[in-house]
């Protein structure tokens, strides 16, 4: 008995210790467990919506998940989401709404750990991870939901944990954030979209804990908080940036088919040198009756290429590297297009859309140039019959003050002037020269615009792709197409018409276009209009420069008070620059004979036709010469 009293003494004086786990539950899970299941299951939802979202204004799906490109370092890299599509230096709003979202993504999982459990949080972290496209960014989450949740780091001050705990966010923000590649003061404004979610993910935490210590941390607080930040970020982004020029930028604005590199010049050499040397196809070329001389072969193989890549193929014997498979290309080009003029027909980006697709589908190969120098090279000067309905679309809708729809008049005032129907071509020129100064003049204003250092780092998204070079050399081609559809050039005697609506509408890079003009030639006497612009085609297609210097000097001589006589001069000009400039610097006499002559011809051209079209030109070509 004594003995047992001593036991019930000893135990009221040392009492039990119960071991706590590592691991903490937080006060939310006090609450009824159905009423927090959906509260939950909210905050599940309001989060992935978030992260796919995240997803569609970064890459522009809403779902880009490949496994393949997690291996890559690009892929951890953030600098690439604010500088490419959607670029925060051309949409500075677009720094608040990454901000925002990233915001979002950076501390409700933490939240949720801090005030669920971490098991609540291992779903938001699968979200980041899969929806968002952020693997780097979720193994960081990861690191501060166990953190959050671990007893040593339970503060009584909550919002003191969480800010502790986002410290792998801030890391990852620190050495994956900046954009590459940029100017250092452009390096250090890639920042701001992480500095701005740095501070929207401590105004979340900062409400949902602030409302949820009065308010003994109920359910539904964080769910709610998402979504109104969720909301802010797509309002702002639809209101100051919107869907439509996410698209524009995603199908259009990336796709100029002036900067991809299929479109370059390339040549076939080492293509046509290894396609011989293949022992398949020098099988194949022996028994299909091909020449056995080496030299004769190769210009016959040459020959075929040409005439296949009249219609975009490449001869199946032919042996075609990756940087010449410029039909596939194209064909996925017309297809980002389409899907633009599609998706968002009323956009004021249509008409750069229809401008690029035109221009892509009159890009055509060289095969002159192919021939003689083994180059692919494309061209886009002349208007084909097949994209005349692309160049309507843009002058007959609301597209028709566009910059782009001046390039669209000068394509169809040709194929007007093909029809035989010169006074619409006239109109059309004489409508596009009127819109092209104005347009022009407010381009050179706007590149003379002062910005201050920092916040020229700011540049709005250009309205047009129509630059001033670009307009510069559409107003050559509209002044000379004037010139030439003019009354000056046609008659009323029989075939008149007929000859210049021919040509003008011949083909310089076609292979026939030599013996055409030579059809037309025939076709016309001493003292015709159309005369002297044929000799003029003809004599520039003359290969040995120092012969075509002295037809364009006969050209001029015979016909100095025609369009072709003046264009002759012009052109024996600028034979005489390149015939200057390809001398070698130790033959001083010839290089000094023939920069004498080119400005004796320029300084001819300024004093007889002072107020030519190419006056201009000439002015500054003639400057650009040295002295002596």
């Amino acid at each position: 008995m004594q003995v047992r009293l001593m036991d019930n003494n000893q135990t009221e004086k040392t009492p039990i210790s119960v071991s706590k786990s590592f691991m903490a539950v937080g006060p939310t899970l006090h609450y009824s467990h159905k009423n927090v299941q959906i509260c939950w299951l909210l905050a599940v939802g309001a989060f992935g919506i978030s992260c796919l979202f995240w997803s569609k204004i970064v890459t522009g799906s809403f779902w880009s998940f490949d496994v393949q490109t997690v291996t890559t370092p690009e892929f951890w890299r953030l600098g690439k989401s604010i500088t490419t599509d959607v670029s925060i230096f051309e949409y500075p709003w677009q720094i608040l709404v990454l901000g925002l979202l990233m915001g979002i993504l950076a501390v409700v999982p933490v939240l949720i750990s801090q005030l669920m459990s971490f098991r609540y949080s291992l779903i938001f972290i699968l979200e980041v991870f899969s929806l968002a496209n952020l693997p780097g960014f979720a193994i960081c989450l990861f690191v501060s939901c166990i953190a959050v949740a671990c007893r040593p780091l339970r503060f009584r001050s909550r919002f003191i944990a969480i800010a502790l705990c986002t410290a792998p966010q801030l890391f990852y923000w620190g050495y994956f954030g900046g954009a590459r590649g940029v100017e250092p003061i452009e390096w250090g404004f890639s920042f701001a979209p992480w500095i701005c979610a740095w501070l929207d993910a401590l105004v979340i935490a900062g409400f949902v804990l602030g409302i949820g210590h009065f308010t003994r941390y109920r359910p539904g607080l964080t769910w709610i908080f998402t979504s109104l930040t969720l909301i802010i970020a797509v309002v702002v982004f639809e209101i100051t940036i919107g869907f439509d020029e996410l698209d524009y930028q995603l199908y259009v604005a990336k796709n100029n088919p002036e900067q991809v590199s299929k479109f370059h010049d390339h040549s076939i050499t080492e293509a046509l040198d290894a396609t011989t040397r293949d022992p398949t196809t020098k099988k194949y070329l022996e028994e299909s009756f091909y020449p056995a001389d080496q030299i004769a072969r190769r210009a016959e193989l040459k020959r075929e290429i040409q005439e296949q890549l009249r219609y975009d193929f490449w001869p199946g014997w032919f042996l075609v590297p990756e940087e010449l498979k410029y039909r596939q290309k194209k064909e996925w080009l017309l297809q980002q297009y389409d899907l633009f003029i599609e998706k968002r027909p009323n956009s004021r980006r249509m008409p750069i859309a229809l401008y690029y697709k035109a221009m892509l589908n009159e890009l055509s190969p060289d095969t002159k140039t192919l021939g003689q120098k083994e180059v692919l090279h494309f061209y886009s000067d002349y208007p084909y019959e097949k994209n005349r309905q692309t160049w309507w679309m843009l002058l007959n809708r609301d597209f028709a003050n566009s910059p782009e729809a001046l390039e669209a008049r000068w394509r169809i005032a040709k194929h007007r002037a093909g029809q035989q129907m010169f006074d619409e071509a006239e109109r059309l020129l004489a409508e596009a020269q009127t819109m092209l100064a104005t347009e022009k003049s407010k381009r050179l204003e706007a590149e003379y615009e002062p910005s201050g250092k920092l916040f020229g780092l700011f540049r709005p998204p250009a309205d047009s792709v129509m630059t001033v070079p670009k307009l510069n050399e559409l107003q050559r081609r509209l002044s000379q197409s004037q010139v030439l559809v003019s009354s000056q050039n046609r008659t009323k005697e029989p075939g008149s018409v007929e000859r210049l609506a021919k040509f003008v509408m011949l083909n310089p890079h076609a292979s026939d276009y030599a013996q055409q003009l030579d059809g037309l030639l025939e076709q016309t006497e001493n003292g015709d209009r159309l005369r002297d612009n044929i000799l003029l085609a003809q004599a520039k297609l003359v290969a040995d420069e120092q012969l075509r210097a002295e037809k364009l000097g006969e050209i001029h001589k015979e016909y100095s008070q025609t369009d072709a006589g003046t264009m002759a001069l012009y052109e024996l000009g600028l034979l005489k620059i390149s015939l200057w400039r390809q001398q070698d610097e130790s033959n001083t006499e010839l290089k000094k004979k023939y920069l004498e002559e080119a400005r004796a011809t320029l300084t001819s051209f300024i004093s007889s036709y002072p107020n030519n079209f190419c006056a201009e030109q000439v002015k500054k070509n003639l400057e650009d010469l040295p002295t002596n």
